[in-house]
C-alpha cells in the first residue's frame, strides 16, 4: 500500500524537466511587461490645451470684474427693474429671481424683507440697505417718472371728500389713490387724521408731508357722538415752540414736534430704549421709517441735555441681549459671545477689535460707546 502511494507521487525525469520548463515559461510571461517598459520611453500627458482653457476662463472672469463697477443709488425693490439691480452690483441670476418673486405677487413691505431673497449675499444686503427706499416710485426714480408730471401741491383737504384729482395734485401715488377711493366706496370714513395713515400703501413720507394739511370736517351726527365741534373751521396742529430733550422726552413731548404723530412718537421712544440712549442728535435720523424731510424739519428743536446711556456688559451679556440692540446683528452678537467662550472674559472693550470679521472701523467706534467691561 505504501509503495503504491509513493508511486503516485514519483516524477520521472522527463516529467521533472517539463515542469521546470513550464515554470520558467510562466515566469517569463509575467515578467515580459516589466522588461518591455524599461526599454520604452515614458509618454507624459499633454495638459497644454487644458491649461490654456483655464487661463482663458480666469482672464474672462478678471475682465468681467474689472469692467463691471457697481453703482449705488436709491431704489425701491418693489419697482426697480432687472437692469437696475444689475447696476447695483447684483448678479443676473439674483436680479431675475427678485423680478420673478414680484411677478408672482410678492411684495417688500419693509427694507428687511429684501434680505430674505434666496441667493442674495449678506454682504450685498449690508451694502445696499442704506439705499433702499420703500416710498412711492416717483420719489425713488425721478428721472423715469416725473416726465410730464406736475409737482406736488400742498393745500388743506378732507380725505373723506377730496376727489381723485385732488389727491393727484397732492402728489399721492395712483395706486394709493385707488385704495383710498375703494375704502370710501365701501363705507369707510376717516374720523381722525391718524386714520388716513392707516391706508396700507400710503408712504410714510407722504403722510408726514400732508399731515398738517389734513382737515376732517365732521358730520353733525358724528360730531355729537364723538364730541367734535360743530364749527365749520378746520383744525390745525399747533407748532412746537420749545426744544425737546431727546433722552428724556416722552411720547407726548415728541408729539409736539411737526410731522410726529402718536405712532411715530412711540417708535422714537422704543428706538431710544433699545439703543440705551442717544449720544448725538443725528442718531435720531437713524430710526427706521423716519423720513429725512421730517428729521430736518425737527432738527432745530432737538437738544441733548442728558448724556447718560445704558451700556451692555461684554462679559455677562448673552447673544440675545446683544442682538436686541439696533447696532448689532445676530451674527455679530454670536461672534462676540463665541470669542468670549473661547478666549475667556474681555479685559477691555477694545478686545473686540481682535475678532477677525470685525473690519468696519466706523461700526466699531459706534458700538464701543454702548459697551463696557
Amino acid at each position: 500500500m505504501r509503495n503504491r502511494f509513493l508511486h503516485y507521487l514519483h516524477f520521472t525525469r522527463k516529467e521533472r524537466n517539463g515542469t521546470i520548463a513550464l515554470l520558467l515559461l510562466c515566469a517569463l510571461i509575467f515578467a515580459t511587461p516589466e522588461i518591455l517598459s524599461r526599454f520604452k520611453s515614458p509618454e507624459g500627458t499633454d495638459f497644454t490645451g487644458f491649461r490654456e482653457e483655464i487661463q482663458t476662463f480666469r482672464d474672462s472672469l478678471n475682465s468681467r470684474k474689472s469692467s463691471h463697477h457697481a453703482e449705488l443709488f436709491n431704489f425701491n425693490p418693489n419697482t426697480a427693474s432687472e437692469e437696475d439691480f444689475v447696476r447695483l452690483g447684483l448678479s443676473q441670476k439674483t436680479a431675475a429671481m427678485i423680478c420673478k418673486y414680484r411677478d408672482k405677487g410678492g411684495q417688500f413691505r419693509r427694507p428687511e424683507d429684501f434680505k430674505k431673497i434666496w441667493g442674495l449675499a449678506p454682504e450685498d444686503y449690508e451694502r445696499l440697505a442704506p439705499f433702499i427706499r420703500m416710498g412711492n416710485e416717483e420719489r425713488d426714480f425721478p428721472e423715469k417718472q416725473f416726465a410730464g408730471h406736475h409737482p406736488a401741491e400742498t393745500f388743506i383737504f378732507d380725505p373723506n371728500t377730496a376727489t381723485e384729482n385732488d389727491f393727484e395734485r397732492l402728489g399721492i401715488p395712483k395706486w394709493t389713490i385707488k385704495s383710498i377711493l375703494n375704502y370710501r366706496s365701501k363705507g369707510g370714513k376717516f374720523r381722525r387724521k391718524e386714520d388716513f395713515q392707516k391706508i396700507y400703501n400710503l408712504p410714510e413720507e407722504d403722510y408726514a408731508r400732508l399731515e398738517s394739511f389734513i382737515a376732517i370736517q365732521p358730520s353733525a351726527a358724528f360730531a355729537q357722538t364723538a364730541g367734535y365741534p360743530s364749527a365749520a373751521g378746520f383744525p390745525s396742529k399747533k407748532p412746537a415752540t420749545r426744544s425737546v430733550d431727546i433722552n428724556r422726552a416722552d411720547v407726548e413731548a415728541w408729539m409736539t414736534l411737526p410731522g410726529i404723530g402718536e405712532k411715530r412718537a412711540r417708535q422714537l421712544v422704543n428706538y431710544r430704549d433699545k439703543l440705551g440712549g442717544f449720544l448725538s442728535v443725528e442718531q435720531v435720523a437713524q430710526m427706521y421709517n423716519l423720513p429725512d424731510s421730517v428729521f430736518q424739519s425737527i432738527r432745530p428743536l432737538l437738544v441733548l441735555e442728558s448724556r447718560e446711556i445704558r451700556k451692555i456688559d461684554l462679559n455677562s451679556a448673552s447673544a440675545a441681549d446683544l442682538a436686541s440692540h439696533p447696532y448689532f446683528s445676530k451674527k455679530q452678537a454670536d461672534l462676540i459671545v463665541n470669542y468670549r467662550q473661547q478666549h475667556g472674559p474681555y479685559r477691555s472693550v477694545d478686545d473686540i477689535d481682535r475678532i477677525i470679521p470685525f473690519t468696519d472701523k466706523v461700526w466699531l467706534v459706534k458700538v464701543k460707546a454702548y459697551l463696557r467691561v
